[in-house]
């Protein structure tokens, strides 16, 4: 049954030894309150009456990791009415100080209501795109930016409970409520697949809903082993991958530069510490120990990179322009992971050939569904994600697809097939490659050497079974092959890396219409950016662009202090998440991070134990001491570290403090010319 999220509320709570408070607010108005069970006040019973309301109802309740922390000490109290707010503080402590980061959770079939965590929909509990919510409060523009007023454990008083706390509590809320919003395509794509798993899966993110996808249409019982009563993953690990044994036999190579890479991959085995990776999102993080590290080769003034993400290489530095005679030509493989398991009918050993089977009909299925809309169009994304996120999931130990033979079977015959078409390509008259980058290979041609080009990806196609979509591009500004620009001749335009910025003018503004963007990147400093862009694309003069650009945001940096870093603007300590911008007066930004021992001390050296190196620090008064210290008799002191180095900046958590007379645009534009081609 689908959740109904017109009377959804958006939550956050906090806890102190003396104080717990309970905020809330309607998604779709702006009914809100404020509930507060501390030595000052109860409001227990109105909110357990809150929360019958909410069970009785089945109300979603949206936050933000609510799933790992919010939810469970309100399970709590809701299953120990009389519970004090010392024990509510002591069940947070425990959450957080737990080993098992699982231990607290409430399971969906346990729960009172729904919950909607927006932490886990976007993945932000894997480690690559960690995004706190301050730090999705400057990505969001947010007029107001602010971390936790009060430390940790602080017994509170009742006026900071009145004017720290709760409007701290408020905000929170508040901010969590905006990203909902942002969130809403999340959301009601996560209503289009309920119907079709069966079970709550608004806290599934994209990479888990391609997982289910598959496993759903395999079925428990082959993926699964039942015969203990128990269900238990099946799965094939490997304590080596001999690459001889997974390279295509219709792999070969004549140029000697890449036939080097060819034997060099055929004479490697990887052992079981180099394939098993610990992460869930596990294939950036397989430990290649010198097999894939510095693997390069240079052939027409381009030098290749091989390794388990695939082939990149790139011309450097250089504007590329077409004409009426010369043309600039981008051929990608089409969804080149997934196609070369199912075309090759590769499959992890564990999941046999009803694998193969499924997979390549789901992607017959979604061809079919493509152009449609509603809920079919729902179906097509999930298969999308299923077909993406197979590939990713066959090397983490923690999914039912773990083979790392199929992995590497794809990811090595993947560059060595690219790699085939470069090669190829390379004969060709006047052909010059720009940039091969893992799915693709985009190069300059003369016309008339264009439809030989043709004929080699056409042959190449029919071996591999592969199929290539082909797109022109009128100029290419490239500083290296992750960071380019690509103009089509419609004037459209591709932006990567340096020269992305979120997605449209009026993103912040259209909640509705806008697609979102890449939360977890850096937003900071987008006028340098647009500016280099539009003097690229359109001539226009960068200092002008900078001058005219009124939206302050535009302008803003963000800086974060993660562990037990700290960050300093003068001598002042600032909050963990500060935005700030480049200003002629203000104050410089530095992080400080305390050192790893007493300030002063001799460095404890590699492989002795702390227990160690203070009985003999303290033996010897403190004296270097080559038994326990470092050789060169480094001492331990506080880490600084400049930010935006030799530039006084202005904090901005609150907008309204923003002066335009203060700006240094000297430092904006300085910023754009390092990203000119």
């Amino acid at each position: 049954m689908s959740l109904n999220f017109v009377n959804a509320i958006v939550y956050d709570i906090e806890t102190f030894p003396n104080c717990f408070t309970f905020s809330m607010e309607m998604l779709n108005s702006d009914v809100h309150s404020v509930w507060e069970i501390s030595e000052f006040r109860d409001d227990r019973k109105q909110l357990l009456a809150f929360f019958k309301e909410l069970a009785t109802s089945q109300t979603p309740m949206i936050g933000f990791n609510n799933i790992n922390f919010d939810y469970p000490i309100i399970h709590f109290l809701w299953n120990n009415p009389s519970a004090s707010y010392q024990q509510l503080y002591t069940k947070a402590m425990d959450i957080i100080n737990a080993d098992n980061k699982f231990g607290h959770i409430i399971w969906a079939s346990d729960r009172f209501t729904p919950q909607v965590d927006l932490f886990k929909m976007h993945h932000f509990d894997n480690k690559a795109k960690a995004t706190s919510l301050k730090a999705l409060q400057i990505n969001m523009r947010a007029p107001f930016v602010q971390d936790m007023p009060i430390k940790d454990g602080t017994v509170l008083t009742k006026e900071q409970v009145e004017t720290l706390l709760i409007p701290y509590n408020i905000h929170d809320v508040q901010e969590t409520k905006r990203f909902a919003k942002y969130a809403h395509h999340a959301i009601e794509f996560r209503q289009g697949l309920e119907e079709q798993f069966g079970v709550d899966v608004y806290n599934w993110n994209d990479t888990k809903i391609g997982e289910q996808t598959i496993i759903q249409r395999l079925g428990d019982e082959v993926c699964y082993d039942m015969s203990t009563g128990r269900r238990k993953m099946r799965q094939t690990p490997r304590t080596s991958v001999a690459l001889k044994d997974v390279i295509f036999p219709y792999v070969n190579f004549k140029k000697p530069e890449f036939k080097h890479i060819y034997d060099y991959m055929c004479a490697q085995t990887l052992k079981s510490d180099e394939l098993n990776a610990t992460s869930e999102d596990s294939i950036a993080t397989i430990k290649s120990k010198g097999v894939f590290t510095d693997l390069t080769t240079t052939v027409g003034n381009v030098e290749y990179h091989y390794g388990t993400g695939g082939i990149h290489g790139s011309v450097e530095k250089k504007r590329i322009q077409a004409s009426a005679d010369w043309w600039i030509v981008d051929v990608d493989v089409s969804s080149l992971y997934p196609s070369i398991a199912i075309v090759n009918r590769l499959h992890p050993e564990h999941l046999g050939t009803r694998f193969a089977d499924i997979y390549g009909d789901l992607k017959k299925e979604r061809k079919k569904w493509q152009k449609e809309k509603g809920k079919k169009c729902t179906e097509a994304n999930a298969i999308k994600l299923a077909l993406n996120g197979a590939y990713g999931k066959s090397n983490s130990v923690f999914s039912v697809f773990y083979d790392p033979k199929f992995t590497m079977s794809i990811t090595v015959n993947g560059q060595l097939m690219l790699s085939m078409l470069l090669e190829q390509l390379l004969d060709v008259p006047t052909l010059q490659v720009i940039q091969a980058n893992t799915d693709g290979i985009t190069y300059y041609i003369h016309k008339n050497n264009y439809q030989q080009s043709v004929d080699i990806c056409n042959h190449w196609q029919e071996l591999t079974g592969l199929q290539l979509e082909e797109a022109r591009y009128d100029r290419m500004y490239i500083r290296d092959v992750n960071n380019y620009i690509a103009v089509s001749g419609d004037g459209k335009f591709k932006l990567k890396g340096a020269y992305w910025t979120p997605s449209a003018e009026n993103y912040f503004e259209d909640i509705a219409s806008a697609q979102p963007p890449a939360w977890h990147k850096d937003f900071s400093n987008v006028v340098s950016v647009r500016a280099a862009v539009a003097n690229m694309i359109n001539g226009i003069d960068i200092e002008t662009f900078i001058k005219t650009s009124y939206n302050p945001y535009d302008f803003c940096c963000s800086a974060k202090a993660r562990g037990g870093a700290q960050l300093f603007w003068g001598n002042m300590p600032v909050q963990k998440n500060t935005r700030y911008y480049i200003s002629k007066e203000g104050e410089y930004l530095s992080k400080r991070m305390a050192p790893a021992g007493p300030v002063g001390a001799y460095k404890r050296r590699n492989g002795v134990s702390e227990t160690e190196y203070n009985r003999i620090m303290a033996e010897t008064g403190g004296e270097w001491d080559e038994r326990v210290c470092t050789k060169n008799k480094s001492k331990y002191e506080e880490r600084i570290t400049g930010l935006a180095a030799g530039y006084k900046v202005a904090v901005v958590n609150d907008i309204e403090t923003f002066k335009w007379d203060n700006i240094n645009y000297d430092w904006y534009v300085q910023e754009a010319q390092k990203l000119i081609i």
